[in-house]
């Protein structure tokens, strides 16, 4: 990696960011669009860090599997952008099934290193945050230096159990 001191941000986006369904995917709404509710805490925590670089790294095998289109999980990234007031400053989303042994599916490291790759990343100065093993084993796999699980780092911990 380069003598940059460029750290970032990752984040996974279901479960982490946004609210999931109860077969932890993406939800749609009546219109088909997916429906974007933010985690508790999400836009109070990531506020302050909005001149750092902020990045989505999702695995959407609904793209795969026709539940989902690329275009709709975009879209939905761009709202989701926007409500955070424009912070997110890229993100890659895998749409294969683990048994596509892609390189980009987590918890293979390819969407963390590209990225680290394009805005020259440093990425032992880095933090990853998702809510699933897979999360952490990719930020591990992609050279992070610090991973966090989401409901420390976004404090739901001190939360009451209505999420």
């Amino acid at each position: 990696m380069s003598s940059t001191n460029n750290s970032a941000l990752f984040c996974d986006l279901v479960g982490t960011l946004v609210k999931m369904d109860g077969r932890r995917q993406l939800p749609l709404g009546p219109n088909g669009q997916v429906k974007i509710e933010l985690m508790p805490r999400v836009r109070e925590t990531l506020a302050p860090m909005a001149d750092n670089l902020i990045f989505v790294v999702t695995n959407q095998a609904d793209i795969k599997r026709g539940r989902l289109t690329m275009a709709q999980v975009e879209c939905a990234l761009r709202e989701l952008n926007s409500t955070l007031g424009g912070i997110l400053r890229d993100h890659r989303i895998c749409p294969h099934e683990e048994k596509d042994a892609c390189p980009c599916r987590k918890p293979r490291a390819a969407m963390i290193t590209e990225l680290a790759a394009i805005y020259q990343i440093d990425l032992k100065a880095s933090t990853m945050v998702g809510d699933q093993a897979t999360d952490a084993e990719a930020a591990r796999n992609a050279g992070v230096g610090r991973f966090i699980y989401a409901h420390e780092f976004f404090g739901w911990n001190h939360l009451s159990s209505t999420r």
